[in-house]
């Protein structure tokens, strides 16, 4: 079992992740670069051998995540681990909260 400590670490992470891809998804969507834009593309565009389900894992704040994981992600995005902690301490509780309702609202 997790502690409350480490499932807000989780959740604000998965919505970092998110977020960076969301402005990845927007970019993507007026260039015809080769901008990475979903789960499977992170993957494959890593530098280690990541599954397409870590990944997933890593963006649904449900499971922990090596930091060496978070890392490759981050980086498979175009990102840096700079760009990736301003976006985390810009997080506020009640983007938590609404996280943790989405996630309850998809389970019933």
């Amino acid at each position: 079992m997790f502690t409350d400590v480490e499932k807000i670490i989780m959740i604000k992470t998965a919505i970092t992740l998110r977020l960076l891809l969301s402005r990845n998804k927007s970019h993507s969507q007026s260039d015809d670069s080769d901008i990475i834009d979903s789960y499977e593309k992170i993957a494959i565009n890593s530098n280690a051998d990541i599954r397409k389900a870590t990944v997933t894992n890593a963006f649904s704040g449900k499971k922990r995540s090596s930091m060496v994981t978070i890392t490759l992600i981050v980086e498979s995005m175009g990102f840096t681990m700079t760009d990736f902690g301003e976006q985390y301490c810009k997080i506020k509780d009640e983007h938590i909260s609404e996280f943790q309702d989405s996630i309850l609202r998809k389970k019933s």
